[in-house]
């Protein structure tokens, strides 16, 4: 390790190049230089094939995608894996967790929606229904429309209508 940086991917490198050169998908360096008749140089209109070899560069690229599928292939199923062994270890549950919890009594309101909904339902009825305000029966309730129909055209003072 020099300069901080570390050698954890030389070592795999090295070996990717040996199994290529062993291949014989990278030509070893060395052979003819300078314009021989294996240099690449183009022999009439075409293009230059001595920059890139795309043959081995496809290879390589494919290469490396099968080396990424297999080893998301291989942590997906060690996960799978482990998580399997782990659930296996885990002792089963006893009738205690299994039980459906109830509070304990009093249970006040058991269902507040239908409570509520109840309520609005006696409270609607009181102001658009007809009844007794006291059980002497001496002041009555009426519906607000019939109510308001009553009170327009008087004064609010108690005099005289209009």
């Amino acid at each position: 390790m020099s300069g901080g940086r570390s050698s954890a991917g030389l070592v795999p490198a090295m070996l990717a190049a040996l199994a290529l050169r062993a291949s014989g998908l990278v030509p070893r360096r060395g052979g003819t230089r300078g314009g021989g008749a294996d240099s690449g140089e183009p022999k009439g209109p075409g293009h230059e094939t001595r920059d890139v070899n795309v043959r081995n560069t496809a290879l390589v690229m494919g290469g490396l995608a099968l080396s990424a599928v297999a080893v998301v292939g291989g942590m997906v199923l060690l996960m799978n894996l482990f998580a399997a062994r782990q659930r296996a270890a885990l002792p089963g549950l006893t009738p205690q967790q299994t039980a459906r919890l109830v509070p304990p009594p009093p249970n006040l309101q058991p269902d507040p929606y239908e409570d509520l909904a109840r309520q609005r339902d006696g409270a609607r009825a009181a102001l658009d229904g007809y009844g007794y305000l006291n059980p002497a029966h001496d002041r009555a309730r009426v519906p607000i429309d019939r109510a308001m129909e009553l009170v327009v055209g008087r004064s609010l003072d108690g005099g005289a209508p209009r």
